[in-house]
């Protein structure tokens, strides 16, 4: 039987980051997308007069949903994390690589500097906000966690590198 190769390492760290900066902008987009649509069958009169469920169900597609998209990109945070620590401790890695390990995480964390600009810089652009009211207003954990992922993603390397080494001493 083959064995699967599977292992916790810092490059996993790394598709975390591109995965959760992907989806936060797709994110962003996809409600801009859906809050002009709202606006443009809202300002329609043959959908205003024919049709006023459709813009009943935009609305509700653009107000409603936000808590679970918000929910869901929080599980899926904790989820990115939690598999990568229990993949890490699968691993045994001699201690002699905590040097590169920490070069590499300090690289991570500039990366993750840079994804979390361009995160705030789609988000603050002025498509993005309305009068009166900002796209990431709706979205308060899902912008908490892109503005400081720098921060996170260094602390789960640091978590990373002590379950990923800890097993050396234990073996």
């Amino acid at each position: 039987m083959k064995k699967i190769n599977k292992k916790g390492s810092l490059v996993d760290l790394f598709y975390f980051v591109i995965v959760l900066a992907f989806f936060s902008v797709a994110i962003l987009i996809g409600t801009k997308i859906a809050a002009d649509f709202h606006t443009g069958i809202s300002s329609n009169p043959t959908f205003q007069n024919d049709a006023p469920d459709a813009i009943t169900y935009t609305g509700e597609l653009v107000d409603n949903y936000t808590f679970s998209i918000n929910s869901a990109f929080l599980f899926l945070t904790v989820f990115f994390i939690i598999a990568t620590l229990a993949l890490a401790a699968l691993v045994r890695i001699h201690p002699i690589f905590i040097p590169l390990f920490l070069l590499g995480l300090i690289f991570l964390i500039f990366f993750c500097g840079i994804m979390s600009n361009i995160y705030a810089t789609v988000a603050e652009s002025e498509p993005m906000n309305e009068v009166g009211s900002s796209i990431t207003d709706r979205y308060i954990i899902m912008h908490n966690i892109m503005i400081a992922l720098p921060f996170i993603v260094g602390i789960i390397g640091i978590v990373l590198m002590i379950v990923m080494y800890k097993n050396y001493a234990i073996g």
